[in-house]
């Protein structure tokens, strides 16, 4: 007797883990590393204002090599890089109006240096990039968790730099709330609005398989 395959629609075995063997989530993987090695330098050195600059090259580092992949796609990725710098750029400078932080930059607009306008933007273009071109819930996951991490540590780190100063209330904790958020929020600018042509493209249908001849 033959056995029963899975019901229809359920996932196949092991569809939870496939998203690791994936070019994107390898990236990932190296994104993180490098998020590792970075956070390591800025905790050891004492750069100052250079601090803002070594997060910028990296930055334009990522666009660099993610535009060289993905030519015909930039102008949709910087959308999504304008679309960060807005937001970042309204959210941060509430934060600072409401009390709860303020920056240290040579060269800022309101509370947000220039710098970190040339990093949302370019660093989010690369990022929109480097994403898997179909959503994958897991990659999603996982992806938002690394970069509330450092995005929640790299504050911290630049406070131990004298760059970036918490008031009242909003700790560490908060950050990486308000990171993850943020990343949920790119998620959706990404698939369902600037790459939402992407989602419609139909895959190929496998032809159909020979039925053997009653007899």
């Amino acid at each position: 007797m033959q056995a029963a395959g899975p019901p229809p629609g359920a996932p196949a075995p092991r569809a939870k883990a496939a998203f690791t063997r994936t070019t994107e989530f390898k990236k990932l993987a190296l994104l993180t590393a490098y998020f590792v090695v970075l956070a390591v330098v800025i905790y050891s050195v004492k750069l100052g204002q250079l601090s803002w600059y070594v997060v910028l090259v990296s930055a334009l580092a990522w666009f660099g090599l993610e535009a060289g992949e993905n030519r015909g796609r930039i102008s949709s990725g910087m959308k999504v890089g304008a679309f960060l710098l807005v937001f970042d750029f309204i959210f941060e400078n509430s934060g600072w109006l409401a009390g709860l932080w303020y920056t240290k930059s040579q060269f800022h607009v309101g509370v947000v240096p220039l710098q970190v306008m040339g990093i949302a933007f370019f660093g989010g273009t690369a990022w929109a990039l480097y994403l898997p071109r179909k959503f994958n819930l897991w990659h999603s996951v996982v992806d938002c968790l690394v970069f509330a991490t450092f995005g929640a540590l790299g504050e911290r780190l630049l406070i131990g730099q004298v760059l970036f100063v918490y008031q009242q209330w909003w700790t560490s904790y908060d950050a990486f709330v308000a990171y993850f958020l943020t990343w949920v929020i790119l998620h959706y600018v990404r698939y369902g609005v600037f790459f939402g042509g992407e989602r419609r493209v139909v895959a190929p249908t496998a032809p159909p398989t020979a039925t053997r001849a009653s007899a």
